[in-house]
């Protein structure tokens, strides 16, 4: 067996390994085979840079043949990972942001976002309830404290107010 098939087939197990602990989007199994092969090479400076553009092609060869294979769907990925996140009881903007700095493409989960079936503006109101216990709307301060809230939990300026305007 040549090295190229060998390394190949190293990634190929790496990345099923991975799989088979969790779902992981195309970008960050990537990186983490990445991780794990670049710790693993001892060579000089001048062969480590081919050794490296080397072992990227690969792992985006692995990559692609986990899409083919549906391993690996990004798509399902930002359905799954919203519905988590929404759970939580984080809003929209926090949860786009997160898959954003998870590689994931914006435009896809802008669209995963807006067909989500969930409710937000509930959601930030369950949200409010549970910070609050009970909550004097009447009472700016609080009523502060609670937007202020929310919008660290990622809701819309909409969500917030159809949160408001469910207390009242």
């Amino acid at each position: 067996m040549n090295n190229e098939k060998k390394l190949n087939k190293l990634i190929l197990n790496k990345a099923v390994q991975l799989l088979a602990q969790r779902d992981h989007s195309s970008y960050e199994l990537s990186q983490k085979i990445t991780f794990f092969f670049t710790k693993k090479q001892q060579s000089t400076d001048e062969e480590y840079h081919d050794q490296l553009a080397k072992l990227k092609t690969e792992i985006r060869d692995v990559i692609e043949d986990c899409i083919n294979q549906n391993w690996i769907n990004d798509e399902k990925y930002i359905e799954k990972y919203i519905v988590m996140r929404a759970n939580k009881g984080y809003g929209k903007y926090k949860i786009a942001m997160e898959l954003k700095q998870r590689g994931l493409s914006v435009d896809l989960s802008q669209q995963q976002l807006q067909m989500a079936n969930i409710n937000w503006g509930n959601l930030a109101y369950e949200q409010l309830l549970k910070k609050l216990k009970q909550i004097d709307s009447k009472n700016n301060n609080k009523k502060q404290k609670g937007i202020q809230f929310l919008m660290a939990r990622g809701y819309t300026q909409d969500d917030i107010k159809t949160a408001y305007n469910l207390l009242t």
